[in-house]
């Protein structure tokens, strides 16, 4: 089975056996299908990120062709004419049959490693931020996930932005770098604390840039650096209004699931999620990597243990 989660920062991929044991993994640069460009009569990639597949799948066929693929691609819609352009790539390099290649939106994958549908809502927070609900007919109820240029918040990209915004506000009042365990370890990854080197490596690195700081947030709120800690406080807090739009929307009380790369950032981030999140909200991370839950959800599918919802 090959699970692979497809995101604006990278796209990592997940070769397992039938026995669930790992035979390959890796990763390659992003997959977005808001990013899909045209290909040329022949299918050849033309568009970065078919290029990126492209290398996916020779990386992957050099251990085994899979059996059954399921992929969880950000910026499209699950059964949309973008999809099923992925379906058909995958299918065609991989050389399988087309009905062996499932890709879904990254927030359907996510869902249903979480919750069979209409039980839970789930919290995304990548690079971006969303809430989903599914239910059984395949409809949904979402908030978010408009975005790193709308809104968010909470997510990868943003909770590094906010960080670096607080971090050069004090360089700006200062007339000087400020000192701090977040400071510190922003400008080392970012190559230096003047302006011109924060400047080559934001604009030059793009979103994926500023996602990256994300685990540094974390690591310098462990150490309780106060800015890292505000940040994270507010995106959990940020995260919280997703699902609970969602649940209002609903008019029901449902567990809710955070599933992502944010939901590393550990308890300034957690706790003020779960603070947030209406009454009587049971409230859990989602275990796994969401490369895993596409790869298990593939064997789930190949067993015949699920189908996907559809709408009726």
């Amino acid at each position: 089975m090959l699970g692979i989660d497809a995101g604006g920062s990278s796209t990592s991929w997940l070769l397992l056996a039938g026995d669930g044991e790992t035979i390959a993994a890796g990763r390659v640069g992003p997959v977005s299908g808001i990013e899909l460009g045209p290909a040329d009569d022949e299918g050849s990639a033309v568009s970065p990120s078919l290029a990126n597949l492209a290398e996916l799948v020779s990386a992957c066929l050099e251990h085994q062709v899979p059996a059954m693929v399921v992929a969880g691609v950000t910026g499209l819609d699950s059964a949309s004419p973008v999809a099923e352009r992925f379906e058909d790539f995958l299918a065609a390099r991989l050389g399988v049959a087309r009905g062996r290649v499932t890709v879904l939106g990254d927030l359907t994958t996510a869902y249903l490693a979480a919750f069979e549908p209409s039980v839970g809502v789930l919290l995304y927070a990548g690079t971006g931020s969303a809430a989903l609900f599914l239910a059984r007919d395949g409809s949904t109820i979402r908030a978010g996930g408009h975005g790193y240029l709308i809104d968010d918040a909470g997510g990868g990209y943003w909770i590094g932005r906010e960080a670096l915004k607080r971090v050069l506000r004090r360089a700006d009042s200062s007339g000087a770098a400020p000192g701090g365990v977040l400071a510190r370890a922003l400008f080392a990854r970012l190559g230096g604390d003047d302006w011109p080197s924060v400047r080559t490596a934001v604009y030059g690195g793009g979103r994926a840039a500023l996602a990256a700081l994300t685990p540094l947030v974390a690591h310098a709120a462990q150490r309780g650096d106060p800015d890292a800690v505000a940040v994270l406080a507010t995106a959990g807090s940020e995260l919280a209004r997703l699902a609970a739009v969602v649940l209002g929307r609903l008019g029901q009380v449902l567990p809710v699931s955070l599933a992502g790369g944010v939901a590393a950032c550990g308890e300034p981030l957690l706790g003020s999620l779960r603070e947030a999140l209406p009454a009587g909200v049971r409230f859990s991370v989602a275990g796994g990597e969401p490369v895993e839950a596409a790869a298990r959800l593939a064997a789930r599918l190949l067993a015949g243990d699920t189908t996907l919802p559809t709408a009726s």
